[in-house]
C-alpha cells in the first residue's frame, strides 16, 4: 500500500496558525514584526558559539546575529560545523530555539503572587528584584522556615548545567532535600539497570553508541535517542544505515525509529523483558558471545554458591576475593577483588579462567557453579516459546534475532532512555547491558563507547586509587557509580548536616521499613515521601519532619510527575509557607508559586564554567557565549543561589566554600573576582567571576592559556584535547582500565544489588542475577490474558518537537508544526480493528479511564494501524494548562492525568504504564455517546 502525505506548502503552513500577522509571527523573530526582514545597508552579521538547551544531548550550535539600527538580534541557529558531537547538524527544536528568546510569553520581570489570591490561580504582579528578595526574606523569617524544611527541585537543565552550584547550595544551607526531575523516572530507574553492569551513572551523558561502525542495531523500548530527538545519536545512526547496518526495533507502535528499521517487531506493551530474557538465554546456551572477552573482562567466570536461604552468593576466599576455576582443570584460584582482567590470579600468575565449573565441584562442602552457569539456571525457563505467550512475538522470530545479534560483529543493543514505565524496566535495561557485554562491544568500535570526559575522569580516579590518595572533589574527580555513591552518602546521612537530619526521602523510607510497609531502598533525588512530609506524616527520631518551602529551578513537576493532582496538592497545601519558581516561561508549575524569578535564556548568557563536550567520544571542552545581552530584567542561576544563601544562612561565602569542596573551583579567586565585578557594576557578577576562574583552571589542565582557550572557543566553539582514537588507546574500559563497577569488570552478578540485599531489600527487583519480573498491568491477570472489548494497555512517547515537559511546546514554529501534524501528534492512537468495535473514528471525542485508579482524561481519537492492537498511544508532550502559554495551553491530552502514584522499590521509579485504560466514545457535549 502506498502511503500519501500532505505537502507542507507555505499556504498550508500559514493556514494552520491563522493568516496575517499571526502567521508572520511564526516566520520571523518577534522583534522584527512590522519591519523589513531584509538586512539594511548598515547591518552587520556575526557568529558566536553556544550549547543547545533543549535536551541532554547538549549539541554544539552556531548562532548568527545581525545588528541593525544599533540593535543586535539573533536571526539563525545552526549546528556547529566544527563539532564532532553533532557534526554540524541540529534538530527542529534546536533550530527554532531563538524563538524562546523572543517568545512574547516570556517571564520578563520578577513576579509576586497577588495578595489574597491562591496558588494555582495564576494571579501575579510585576516586581523589582529588590522587592522579590525582600518578599522571600520576609516570608522565610516570619514563618521561621528551618533548613531541613526546604526542598529543592531541579529540572534537567539545571541538573546538567548547574549541578556545580545547586548541590553546594544545598550543602551550604543545610538542605538535605533535593528532587532532580531526570533522576526518578530516567537516570535512576532505567539507567541504573545499565549502570549495574558497566559502572556508569548517567547513560545520556556517558555512553554514545558507535552506530557508524555497527553492523546490527537492536532498539528496545526506545524511540527518543534516534527519533529525531538526539541529534548526536541520529547522525551516527544515519551513517550506520548508510553503511548497511541491519536495524531491528521492538516497539508497540511504528515509532519514528521503528519506521527507519529493517524490521519492526510489534511487541505487546510491558513484555520487552520477556523477549530479552529469552534472547539472553539463547545467547548463553548457544554460545553466541565473545568468549575471550567475557572470560577475561567480566565476572561470568566467578564461582557462586547458594546460601542456607537459597540465595546466590559469590564464593569468596578468606580475604574476600572472588574465586575462579582454571580452564581444563579443577584447580580453584583467587583473583583480585578489583581489576579490569581475570588473566592473572591474586599472586600475579597468568592463567585462563573457565566459564563452566567441572561437574560436582564443591567448595567448603557446598556445590559451586560459575556466574554463567548460575545465570542459565536462573532463566532456564525463559525459552522463546515461553516468551511468545506474553510478547505475541513468534518463538522462531525471537530465536532468529538472538542468533543474528549474537553472531554479527559489531552489534549494538541501544541502552535506551527513560525508564519510568514498568516496575521491571530496571531489569530490562540490565539485561540489555548484559547482552551488549556478551558481544564484547563495550568501549570498542561499533559498540558502546564512553564519552571522552568520562574516560578522563575515570583514568584520573583509578590513578589516584592505585596511588592510595584521594582523587579530589567529587564533581571533578569521580566517575560513574563512585560519584553516585557520593551523592547518596551526602543526602542520606544526617551527620552531614548541622541539624542531624537526612533527606525526608530517606527518613520516610526508614519509617516505612520499620512499620513493615513497602519502602524504597535508594530514594536518591526522588519525590518519595515529599507529600507525606508536607502533610506532617514523616518523623525523624520522634519529631515531625515537615517540608514547608520549595524552590523550583527550571522544573515543571505539575506537568511531568505523576499524577498532576499530587503536585498541586503539595504546592497548594496549607502547611506550605513559600514556593519559589525560577524559569524562563510560565509553566504549569510556575502558576503555583508565590514568587517567580526570571532566568535568562541560554542564548543570552555566558556560561559560568566550561564543560566536557557532552556525550562525545572525543575529549573536548565547550561553553556558551552570549549571542545578545538579556532582553529583560532576568538573572543567572549562580547569582540567584548566592543571594538565596545570604537570605537563608546570612553567609554567602559558605556557597563559595562548598563549590570549592565539591568542584575544585577555589573560593579565594572567585571571591576576589566577584567583589571586583560587583564594584564595577557588572551584570551577574558571581556567574562571571566563576567563569573567569573556570577558564584559568581549564586552560591549566589543557596545557594552554586562558586567552588561547578563549580564542579557540570563540572561533570554533570547541577546544579538542584528544580524538577518540587516542582516548581509547590508553583508557578503553575494561580492556585498558577497569570499569567503575564494584569489581572493575562487566558485572553479570551485580555487586550493587548484592549490597542492597544486604540492607534487607527483598524480592526479584533486588536479584543479583538477571531474572523475570512480570509487568502487572491488571490485578490477577498476566500479560497474555485477553483484554476487555474497551480495554487497552497504555503507552506514551516524546515528539521530535518538544523536550520532556518543556515549555518549548509554546515555541511559535514548533507549535505550528504540532498543530499541522494534528491528530498524529495530539490525538490518541487506536488500532482500527479495536476502534471499529467501539464505533470510533478519527476525530471522535473519547474519555480514557484508568482501571486501577479511576483517573480520567479526554482527547480525540486518531485511528491508525501503526500501533499494537492492544495498546493506546499518546504523545506525552502536550496538555499544558497555564493560559499564559498562549500557543500551547489546552492542546492535546496530558498523560499525567492518567498515571497514578505507584513506584518500584529500588529507586522509587514511576510505573507510568503499568495499568490498563478503558475507552468510551463521547458526544460533542462531552457525554457518553
Amino acid at each position: 500500500m502506498a502511503w500519501k502525505f500532505p505537502r507542507l506548502t507555505r499556504r498550508a503552513f500559514l493556514q494552520t496558525t491563522g493568516a496575517g500577522a499571526a502567521g508572520l509571527g511564526l516566520l520571523q523573530p518577534l522583534e522584527l514584526l512590522g519591519r523589513d526582514a531584509a538586512p539594511a545597508a548598515d547591518a552587520g552579521e556575526s557568529h558566536s558559539y553556544s550549547i543547545c538547551n533543549f535536551c541532554s544531548s547538549l549539541c554544539n550550535i552556531r548562532v548568527t546575529t545581525r545588528e541593525q539600527d544599533g540593535v543586535k538580534r539573533i536571526v539563525k541557529l545552526d549546528g556547529n560545523p566544527h563539532s564532532t558531537l553533532n557534526r554540524g547538524k541540529i534538530c527542529s527544536r534546536g533550530q527554532s530555539g531563538l524563538r524562546q528568546t523572543y517568545d512574547s510569553d516570556r517571564i520578563k520581570t520578577p513576579l509576586i503572587r497577588v495578595e489574597g489570591s491562591r496558588r494555582g490561580e495564576n494571579a501575579f504582579r510585576s516586581a523589582t528584584w529588590e522587592e522579590a528578595w525582600a518578599y522571600i526574606e520576609r516570608r522565610t523569617r516570619e514563618a521561621d522556615i528551618r533548613p531541613w524544611e526546604w526542598t529543592l527541585v531541579g529540572g534537567w537543565t539545571s541538573c546538567i548545567f548547574y549541578m556545580n552550584w545547586a548541590v553546594p547550595f544545598a550543602m551550604a544551607n543545610g538542605i538535605p532535600n533535593i528532587i532532580a526531575s531526570p533522576m526518578q523516572h530516567c537516570v535512576a530507574t532505567g539507567h541504573l539497570g545499565t549502570d549495574t553492569v558497566t559502572g556508569n551513572f548517567n547513560i545520556h551523558d556517558e555512553v554514545l553508541p558507535d552506530y557508524d561502525n555497527a553492523r546490527y542495531i537492536l532498539l528496545v523500548a526506545n524511540n527518543a535517542s534516534i527519533g529525531a530527538v538526539s541529534t548526536c545519536r541520529m547522525v551516527r545512526f544515519a551513517q550506520g544505515k548508510k553503511n548497511g547496518a541491519r536495524v531491528v526495533a521492538l516497539d508497540s507502535r511504528l515509532s519514528e525509529t521503528a519506521a527507519k528499521a529493517d524490521e519492526w517487531v510489534a511487541i505487546r506493551p510491558g513484555t520487552d523483558l520477556d523477549f530479552l530474557l529469552a534472547m539472553l538465554r539463547e545467547m548463553l546456551v548457544k554460545g553466541y558471545y565473545d568468549e575471550q572477552f567475557v572470560r577475561l573482562h567480566s565476572n561470568l567466570p566467578f564461582l557462586m554458591q547458594r546460601d542456607a536461604g537459597g540465595q546466590w552468593r559469590l564464593a569468596l576466599d578468606a580475604e574476600g576475593r572472588p574465586q575462579v576455576v582454571q580452564e581444563g582443570t579443577d584447580r580453584v584460584r583467587s583473583v583480585p577483588a578489583f581489576s579490569n582482567s581475570n588473566e592473572r590470579d591474586s599472586e600475579g600468575e597468568a592463567f585462563y579462567p573457565a566459564l563452566a565449573a567441572p561437574a560436582g565441584l564443591t567448595l567448603d562442602g557446598r556445590p559451586a557453579l560459575t556466574v554463567l552457569q548460575a545465570q542459565v539456571e536462573e532463566i532456564d525457563h525463559c525459552t522463546p516459546e515461553w516468551a511468545e505467550r506474553t510478547t505475541g512475538v513468534a518463538a522462531e522470530v525471537i530465536r532468529r534475532i538472538a542468533r543474528e545479534f549474537g553472531t554479527t560483529r559489531p552489534a549494538i543493543v541501544d541502552p535506551g532512555w527513560h525508564g519510568a514505565r514498568y516496575g521491571n524496566l530496571m531489569m530490562l535495561r540490565r539485561v540489555q547491558a548484559m547482552i551488549q557485554g556478551l558481544t564484547g562491544g563495550i568501549d570498542k568500535a561499533g559498540g558502546w563507547i564512553m564519552s571522552g570526559e568520562f574516560h578522563h575522569k575515570a583514568a584520573r580516579m583509578f590513578e589516584a586509587r592505585a596511588a592510595g590518595h584521594d582523587p579530589g572533589p567529587a564533581f571533578a574527580a569521580l566517575a560513574g557509580l563512585p560519584f553516585a555513591h557520593t551523592v547518596i552518602e551526602a543526602l542520606s546521612k544526617g551527620e552531614n548536616f548541622p541539624h542531624g537530619r537526612p533527606g525526608w526521602a530517606w527518613a520516610w523510607s526508614a519509617q516505612q521499613k520499620a512499620a513493615g510497609e513497602e519502602w524504597v531502598a535508594l530514594p536518591v533525588l526522588a519525590d518519595v515521601g515529599l507529600k507525606e512530609s508536607v502533610e506532617g506524616k514523616v518523623e525523624w527520631k520522634g519529631e515531625p519532619y515537615r517540608t514547608r518551602a520549595i524552590m523550583l529551578n527550571a522544573a515543571n513537576p505539575v506537568r511531568h510527575y505523576y499524577p498532576d493532582t499530587r503536585w498541586k496538592e503539595v504546592l497548594g497545601h496549607e502547611n506550605m509557607e513559600l514556593v519559589i519558581a525560577i524559569d524562563v516561561l510560565p509553566s504549569d508549575t510556575a502558576a503555583w508559586a508565590d514568587v517567580i524569578l526570571p532566568n535568562s535564556t541560554y542564548l543570552e548568557r555566558d556560561e559560568p564554567t566550561l564543560y566536557g563536550n557532552g556525550v562525545n567520544h572525543d575529549l573536548a571542552l565547550t561553553t556558551r557565549y552570549a549571542a545578545i545581552d538579556p532582553l529583560f530584567d532576568t538573572e543567572e542561576i549562580p547569582d540567584i543561589l548566592l543571594e538565596m544563601t545570604r537570605i537563608l544562612s546570612g553567609d554567602p561565602d559558605r556557597l563559595l566554600e562548598w563549590v570549592e569542596a565539591m568542584t575544585g573551583m577555589p573560593a579565594a579567586p572567585v571571591r576576589a573576582a566577584w567583589e571586583r565585578l560587583r564594584a564595577e557594576g557588572a551584570p551577574s557578577p558571581f556567574t562571571h567571576a566563576c567563569r573567569e576562574v573556570s577558564f584559568r583552571l581549564s586552560a591549566e589542565r589543557a596545557g594552554t592559556t586562558s586567552a588561547e582557550l578563549d580564542r579557540v572557543l570563540r572561533e570554533r566553539g570547541i577546544f579538542t584535547e584528544q580524538p577518540r582514537e587516542q582516548v581509547l588507546e590508553h583508557a578503553a574500559m575494561p580492556r585498558r582500565l577497569p570499569l567503575p563497577t564494584g569489581s572493575g569488570r562487566v558485572e553479570y552478578y551485580s555487586s550493587l544489588f548484592d549490597s542492597l540485599r544486604g540492607m534487607g531489600a527483598e524480592g526479584p527487583h533486588f536479584s543479583v542475577l538477571a531474572t523475570h519480573i512480570p509487568a502487572r498491568c491488571r490485578d490477577n491477570a498476566d500479560m497474555a490474558a485477553p483484554l476487555g472489548a474497551d480495554e487497552f494497555y497504555f503507552t506514551y512517547g516524546k515528539t521530535p518537537t518538544v523536550s520532556y515537559a518543556s515549555t518549548n511546546s509554546n515555541n511559535p514554529v514548533l507549535a505550528a508544526v504540532n498543530r499541522f501534524k494534528g491528530g498524529t501528534y495530539t490525538g490518541i492512537w487506536i488500532h482500527p480493528d479495536r476502534a471499529a468495535r467501539l464505533d470510533i473514528v478519527t476525530g471522535d471525542p473519547i474519555r480514557l479511564t484508568n482501571t486501577r485508579s479511576g483517573q480520567t482524561a479526554t482527547g480525540h481519537a486518531y485511528i491508525t494501524r501503526l500501533v499494537h492492537r492492544d495498546a493506546l498511544f499518546i504523545y506525552s508532550s502536550f496538555g499544558a494548562e497555564n493560559p499564559a502559554l498562549t500557543r500551547s495551553h489546552g492542546l492535546g491530552t496530558a498523560t499525567n492525568k492518567l498515571v497514578p502514584y505507584r513506584v518500584e522499590p529500588v529507586v522509587g521509579g514511576f510505573r507510568s504504564q503499568e495499568f490498563t485504560l478503558r475507552v468510551q466514545k463521547l458526544d460533542n457535549s462531552g457525554g457518553a455517546a
